[in-house]
């Protein structure tokens, strides 16, 4: 009989274990108590993270950057849990002893001291659990003894005032990251100059991104065509995309030393302008950025 059929019970923590009923013969629990559990804010534009120190086993993170989901990571300073399964296991308040536990992952470990990571969804709702009162605890099997249950657990104590800091970090994060944004491609219909509400709205969150980052030392504007027409035809029509882009992100405050415009008409396909879909492809205004360190 597994976890998810039977809970072992004590007085002083609702959950233990999550070894099969019949091999759980010892609990070792990690939590920080009233006097020292401590949540550490830090953060900018770029990322935020909470940080929760737990005595004797490492640090849990919460960390969201820009333009990701949330994640949380539990770091260990040595190998306490073995291989197997881990379970994340939202635990009621001691207050509450009527309230079920709630299971809300159960994932494979491999041990040897490796963190153990969930995203998106999960690391929300461990986060509106804490927020709600109740505690978050990792549960698995320990790296010594695999009769032996290691739970490490997320205590709410001070995590109020923390969390509401958090929470504004989180509101002022840019909505993409580097990487997200260092390429982008702007397509253009048939013999087409004029930029779409798409492509505006992306030159936006380059200009946003740009005026934010002051690693970024240049930004490439590259204008491309298909190979309809004429060479001569085409570069003129590559030049004036590549214009186009450039007058909007000068317009949107980007510094114009930061600039390079090129523009080579059907020169650099994409991919073969062979068929419709390729020459689609072809028609377009690549912008680039790059840093200082040439990342």
């Amino acid at each position: 009989m597994g976890i998810t059929q039977q809970l072992l019970i004590r007085s002083t923590f609702l959950l233990t274990a999550c070894l099969p009923l019949g091999q759980a013969n010892a609990l070792t629990h990690y939590q920080s108590g009233i006097t020292d559990s401590e949540w550490l804010l830090s953060g900018d534009i770029f990322s935020c993270s909470l940080t929760h120190p737990v005595p004797h086993y490492g640090e849990g993170h919460f960390i969201k950057e820009a333009g990701e989901p949330m994640k949380f990571i539990l770091q260990p300073q040595n190998e306490k849990l073995g291989p197997g399964q881990v379970y994340i296991i939202s635990q009621a308040p001691d207050w509450s002893p009527g309230m079920k536990p709630e299971t809300l992952e159960i994932l494979p470990y491999p041990g040897y001291g490796l963190t153990v990571e969930v995203g998106g969804r999960v690391a929300e709702r461990m986060l509106s659990s804490l927020d709600r009162g109740r505690h978050p605890v990792v549960a698995g099997t320990a790296w010594e003894n695999t009769r032996e249950t290691v739970e490490v657990g997320l205590s709410n104590i001070n995590f109020a005032p923390a969390y509401n800091e958090f929470r504004r970090c989180l509101a002022g994060l840019l909505p993409v990251n580097y990487d997200q944004i260092a390429r982008t491609a702007a397509l253009f219909p048939v013999n087409g100059v004029d930029l779409s509400d798409r492509i505006k709205s992306r030159l936006d969150l380059v200009a946003l991104y740009v005026s934010s980052d002051p690693s970024v030392e240049y930004i490439y504007i590259d204008g491309h065509t298909d190979v309809i027409g004429s060479r001569r035809d085409n570069r003129e029509l590559s030049k004036v995309r590549a214009e186009k882009i450039t007058a909007y992100l000068l317009d949107k405050g980007v510094p114009a030393e930061k600039i390079i415009s090129r523009y080579h008409g059907e020169r650099y396909p994409a991919i073969a302008s062979n068929t419709p879909a390729g020459r689609e492809r072809n028609r377009r205004v690549t912008i680039r950025l790059e840093k200082m360190d040439g990342n």
